[in-house]
């Protein structure tokens, strides 16, 4: 989930220092630290962050480091984190989930779990580990910090890009729903005389064998699936056999023939007269699906197809046809599968009426 930052909450020993401590000169402690994480720092407040210390200790030593990192907000003698948090989101008129805190320790973990990003460095404890959103391959004073605000780079990155891709995703779905709009305009004579046909085949006692290639194999599966299980009622089994599911047929068919004959050989084997043959492409221009409902009419089934709008292969072999009134594949396979459930929820009805 993309979180916006606005503020980079850091605690001292052990992730800006490495926890360990030099005399300087004057007999002061001086803290370690690595001059890419200074550097880091400054790129962050030059990138609009508000940079603050939230620290346990109460020492010159907080001072010093406070400056050296000319960090903006200090909490310091914070024993509980998740409290100073709460105080130092409050002071910047922030809400806690557009912080992002890095913390090493134990009494960091409650502040991790409720801040927008927690980050625990390589060298925190495991229950800092646990309650991280991510862990960090550098430890405290030796580059979790210039890591930490590269993670901040890439959510700014992808808060920013999810802004345009809201926009390509309306556009869309705004498509999809204009081409619902449009088989709900054009298109409901011919689905309901489509599924009059799959209800008379199954009351006359016969068969519906369905085929198609890629997304269109999945739909005729996906219907056979429904109509032998069921759709929203309880109901007996009707036959409907998808037939791209047999892959020793498949294969065996197009190696020792043609591709272009797996669903034909099957639907020669397999047809009646009666019985009700559907073939589904897309394109409609599938060789596959043309040759399958060719073999469907010479055995005298009915046959139907499931195609789109502009397709001018398939319908000449078709008794039936539902073209998608769209033109992107995407677009017709999402017609396809609502057409589907159409007929099936409206087929099984009127034939749990009949039995």
């Amino acid at each position: 989930m993309v979180t916006k930052i606005r503020v980079l909450a850091l605690d001292i020993d052990g992730v800006i220092t490495d926890g360990t401590a030099a005399l300087s000169d004057s007999g002061d402690a001086d803290k370690r630290f690595s001059f890419q994480d200074l550097d880091a720092v400054t790129q962050a407040r030059q990138a609009g962050l508000t940079v603050a210390l939230v620290t346990a200790e109460d020492n010159p030593s907080v001072e010093r480091i406070a400056r050296r990192f000319n960090c903006d907000l200090v909490k310091k003698g914070a024993k509980d984190k998740l409290l100073a948090l709460e105080s130092l989101a409050s002071d910047l008129g922030v809400p806690l989930d557009e912080i992002c805190y890095v913390g090493d320790g134990d009494r960091d973990a409650s502040a991790l779990r409720h801040v927008g990003v927690g980050l625990a460095p390589a060298n925190a404890t495991p229950a800092a580990k646990a309650a991280a959103r991510r862990l960090l391959s550098k430890s405290g004073g030796n580059g979790a910090v210039a890591e930490s605000f590269g993670l901040i780079r890439q959510l700014q990155a992808y808060e920013q890009q999810a802004g345009l891709l809201e926009k390509d995703m309306y556009c869309i779905v705004k498509n999809s729903l204009e081409a619902h709009q449009r088989i709900l305009d054009l298109s409901l004579p011919i689905l309901v005389r489509i599924m009059q046909a799959c209800v008379g085949t199954i009351r006359a006692g016969n068969k519906i064998l369905l085929f198609g290639n890629g997304g269109s194999a999945a739909d005729a599966q996906h219907v056979a699936g429904e109509m032998v299980g069921r759709f929203l009622t309880e109901s007996e089994p009707w036959p409907v056999i998808a037939l791209t599911t047999d892959t020793s047929i498949l294969t065996a068919v197009g190696n020792d023939w043609e591709f272009e004959d797996i669903f034909a050989r099957q639907v020669r084997a397999l047809a009646k007269p009666g019985d009700l043959v559907v073939g589904i492409s897309t394109s409609g221009r599938s060789p596959n699906v043309i040759r399958g409902l060719q073999v469907g009419r010479e055995k005298g089934a009915m046959t139907i197809g499931f195609t789109g709008a502009s397709s001018k292969g398939m319908q000449a072999y078709c008794d039936l046809c539902f073209r998608a009134p769209a033109d992107s594949t995407p677009r017709i396979q999402e017609l396809h599968l609502l057409a589907w459930h159409a007929i099936c929820e409206l087929a099984e009805r009127e034939l749990v009426r009949s039995a």
